[in-house]
């Protein structure tokens, strides 16, 4: 497929801020805890696509009219960065700077932008980082895009510094919708306090020391990084569970879905770089507190390590990845606590990262009683080992995955992908 130049894609952009109706106390701020300090460097980009109908009840000025009560009980998420003068520790001001919402427009039309592969779907979305100057940086942009056809589609641009995937969409996000529809913003949950203390644990092996950025909180990486997608239909899940578990397979070796793909795609990665295999991954998992009772960084981090990993049969490695006994967040937490927030980290890419967002509930918005059609999350700031993200599928059906690679191995990548039929088509 060939992709139209991404300059002319979106165009008309209008910037604007948006606040809450209630005035935040003075001096008042917000301490991230260690485990959302680990996280700093990387940023959650979400893509919510609407129809024409459901974009009746979207317009910028009723976007706006409820994010004024919605945002009430969001202050946090108003405020700025800025660091302890004692300590240099990041802090959020929440000095009611607002949040960005951007308004754009695109000659295409939802179907069209549907048809093309997901990464573009980067233009929907602000991709700006926190820094170099702090007090200027707000950590979450919104941006509303007006399709051709009468669709729209809204980006949620979310610092992770300020919470995982699951707060960003089931707690943040979501509540919009239900502020839309009558109800009363839910209370922001509490987040715990830091408690510096020294290590109980050993050092986690799923967290990689990076050179200090200072106040430009991005990724420093070494190749340049693409991101690519595919979509496995509920029809190519059944035939990737026949394949690897066989027609009647033992309850005992059931393996999730999740697990059977990362299983497959661990190997394929292997055989592109022959002789620096991966040996050690990364899973990132749902937490199991639920995002309406504690709003932060509560993802379950483990990793996995095996040996010989391109001659292993796929479903041994999806075994693996299923049993699981490495929990590292709370080691993670320690560590960055121990330092007071010193040091620079980043969790996806310090090894090759499979992100579970399966049970996300990430098609929970609703406007005029319509879903949105489509729903795609992505992450910036990925280390050079990259990163596989296991979603929900168009609708809600089957799963989509997003790929974040080096560069110069996408295209082996991908041809692996295909013989091993997770990819159908070349995107």
């Amino acid at each position: 497929m060939v992709l139209p130049k991404e300059d002319s894609l979106v165009y008309g952009f209008k910037l604007s801020s948006v606040g809450s109706g209630k005035i935040t106390p003075a001096d008042t701020v917000h301490v991230p805890s260690g485990m959302d300090l680990a996280m700093k460097l990387h940023y959650l980009r979400g893509v919510y696509f609407f129809s024409s109908e459901a974009a009746e009840g979207l317009s910028v000025l009723k976007i706006k009219e409820n994010m004024f009560v919605w945002l009430i009980e969001h202050w946090r998420v108003l405020g700025r960065f800025r660091r302890s003068e004692s300590s240099g520790r990041p802090f959020v001001k929440c000095n009611d700077c607002g949040a960005r919402f951007i308004e754009a427009q695109s000659d295409k039309t939802l179907e069209e932008w549907l048809g093309m592969d997901s990464s573009i779907h980067k233009l929907l979305a602000s991709n700006q980082i926190i820094g170099p100057e702090l007090f200027f940086s707000p950590p979450v942009l919104f941006q509303w895009t007006r399709f051709k056809c009468g669709g729209v589609s809204i980006g949620l641009s979310w610092s992770h510094i300020l919470g995982d995937a699951m707060a960003a969409s089931e707690y943040f996000f979501n509540g919009l919708s239900r502020t839309m529809t009558g109800k009363v913003p839910s209370p922001y949950p509490e987040t715990s306090k830091p408690n510096i203390q020294k290590l109980k644990h050993p050092s986690p092996l799923a967290l990689k020391n990076v050179d200090s950025v200072g106040d430009h909180w991005i990724t420093p990486n070494n190749h340049k990084m693409e991101t690519f997608s595919f979509v496995l239909t509920p029809t190519q899940l059944n035939c990737l569970e026949l394949k690897l578990l066989g027609q009647n397979p033992n309850p005992a070796e059931e393996i999730p879905t999740f697990e059977l793909i990362c299983g497959v795609i661990w190997q394929c990665v292997a055989k592109v770089r022959q002789g620096s295999e991966p040996k050690l991954v990364t899973i990132c998992t749902k937490g199991t507190k639920p995002a309406v009772a504690e709003c932060g960084n509560n993802q379950i981090i483990s990793t996995v390590e095996a040996a010989d990993v391109a001659d292993m049969y796929p479903k041994s490695l999806a075994a693996l990845l299923a049993k699981r006994e490495s929990y590292e967040e709370t080691q993670i937490g320690e560590l960055v606590e121990s330092e007071n927030g010193a040091s620079d980290y980043i969790v996806y890419g310090a090894n090759l990262t499979f992100v579970n967002w399966e049970d996300a509930d990430f098609y929970g918005f609703e406007a005029e009683g319509h879903k949105p059609v489509c729903v795609n999350y992505s992450i910036q700031g990925v280390g050079d080992e990259g990163a596989v993200l296991v979603q929900p599928g168009p609708n809600g059906e089957g799963r989509l995955v997003n790929v974040i690679f080096p560069e110069k191995e996408v295209l082996g990548l991908k041809a692996e992908l295909r013989k091993n039929d997770l990819m159908l088509e070349i995107n």
